[in-house]
């Protein structure tokens, strides 16, 4: 049986839909274990979320996730600045994170041309299980 000590859950706060991060938590919750939820504000992608705090990341969960689902469940809610990439991986060895569980967006090829994806920017740098799961 997998044992796991610490979850992450990487939330884009910019999605309208972070239908994956319900997901996540009873996932977590499954295996009676922590979820870090963190945002990562990167910098290098120009202007994206005001927040800097984890309230602002908390009150936006609790928007879309039923509250049940919160009540016995230890959640830990970070923010960060940097590259999405790096700064994961930095919480990551901190924390002593081993499951990352993050949500997925199809896009057309045209988009991905363009622009990065941050789910496989993700498993490309960390060396942990990723669980990914498709946002509705």
């Amino acid at each position: 049986m997998l044992n796991f000590k610490n979850i992450l859950y990487p939330i884009d706060l910019d999605l309208k839909n972070i239908s994956s991060v319900v997901k996540a938590l009873e996932f977590a919750q499954m295996l009676n274990c922590p979820i870090h939820i963190l945002y990562v504000n990167d910098i290098q992608a120009g202007y994206r979320h005001p927040t800097d705090h984890e309230d602002a990341v908390a009150l936006r969960v609790k928007e879309v996730v039923p509250a049940e689902l919160l009540e016995n469940q230890k959640i830990i809610y970070s923010v960060s600045k940097g590259a999405l990439d790096k700064e994961i991986v930095k919480y990551c060895e901190k924390n002593n994170i081993d499951l990352i569980i993050t949500g997925h967006k199809h896009r057309n090829k045209l988009y991905s041309l363009f622009f990065d994806r941050p789910d496989e920017n993700i498993i490309d740098a960390i060396n942990l299980p990723v669980l990914i799961i498709p946002e509705n």
